[in-house]
């Protein structure tokens, strides 16, 4: 046989071996996909985990969509954990430990995570893995600072979306305990007297346009917001420095509104969603609380039928053929730009 043939039989042989292997999950996006988890319950709030995507249909404004990605909830779940470790949430480190306790404790066998810190830089305190032994030893270095005096949070989510999650295929979400304050808006307050428009905003449209692009979920964990105000007792804030600089202004308030607007919408573009825990003990019960939703969720994908991109907002609604179940779903819609 000659050697061409032979390495070509090889090549072949090779290449349907690693085909086997890759995992039915697997799904790369080359068009625009909308993505939305669903989790569904029972009678007696019973979660149901074992039904087949015949029995869902997929609705945007009322008309229904071709369900073209479906993931079950037994698909693993790829979880980035990304914690802001900045002067202004200095008072939150111990909790972070805590939630990112209870997290690991609430994801499956085959799930994976990954934990990164950011302040003024990035850091990476876990690659991924699915060995919870390994996670658990990573949550002491959550505690130490790195540069306390800024913190580049847009940066830090642009990175994950576009970096992170190429290492990995599957299911993917990225949660975020953050108060939001990237450094970028309040240097320029403080340099110009003037809050940024969100359109004017370059750090944060570049986070924008990567969320949209990527469609990857990202969940906020925000505290110390304008809905949610605890002033940090320990470290640095933001706010309670405009106060003193710009007293008898509207400005602390607008900066606060600013920053919390800025991170809905980022939430909103990715697929995701923002909660705003009442008090900081609240945080670890909602990590946990993400962990079981990940956990139990079904993932629908479908390409619109309305490709056009008008901005309006799309209403994305998905049922059950069985009118006994009930549907949690992680996005009610978006927009289309």
């Amino acid at each position: 046989m000659p050697l061409i043939l032979r390495l070509a039989i090889v090549a072949f042989v090779s290449w349907a071996w690693l085909s086997a292997q890759q995992p039915d999950y697997t799904l790369r996006v080359d068009v625009p996909f909308i993505f939305v988890d669903v989790t569904v319950q029972g009678a007696g709030g019973t979660i149901i985990s074992d039904l087949p995507q015949h029995l869902f249909e997929i609705y945007e404004n009322g008309i229904r969509q071709q369900i073209r990605y479906f993931g079950p909830v037994s698909t693993p779940y790829n979880i980035f954990l990304l914690f802001d470790r900045s002067g202004s949430t200095q008072d939150k480190w111990l909790l972070m430990q805590r939630a990112v306790a209870g997290f690991i404790a609430n994801l499956r066998p085959q799930d994976r995570i990954a934990i990164a810190t950011f302040d003024a830089d990035f850091a990476e305190q876990l690659n991924w893995t699915s060995d919870r032994q390994k996670a658990l030893l990573a949550l002491p270095q959550l505690i130490h600072p790195q540069k306390i005096g800024g913190t580049d949070f847009y940066g830090a989510v642009d990175r994950v979306l576009r970096r992170e999650f190429n290492k990995i295929t599957g299911r993917r979400a990225l949660v975020v305990l953050t108060d939001g304050r990237d450094t970028s808006i309040y240097k320029e307050l403080m340099t110009r007297n003037r809050l940024l428009e969100r359109e004017e905003d370059r750090p944060y449209q570049r986070v924008l346009k990567t969320a949209s692009n990527q469609r990857i979920p990202v969940y906020l964990i925000a505290f110390n917001t304008d809905r949610n105000l605890e002033v940090n007792s320990l470290g640095a804030d933001e706010y309670r420095r405009l106060q003193i600089v710009f007293p008898n202004s509207s400005l602390p308030e607008r900066y606060l509104s600013g920053v919390r607007s800025r991170m809905e919408d980022l939430a909103e573009v990715s697929g995701g969603h923002i909660v705003y825990p009442k008090r900081l003990e609240d945080i670890v019960p909602l990590y946990q609380q993400i962990g079981r939703d990940v956990g139990n969720s079904y993932t629908l994908g479908y390409v619109s039928s309305q490709p056009e991109k008008d901005g309006s907002f799309r209403r994305i609604e998905v049922r059950a053929t069985d009118q006994h179940f009930r549907l949690t779903q992680s996005r009610n819609g978006y927009y289309a730009k």
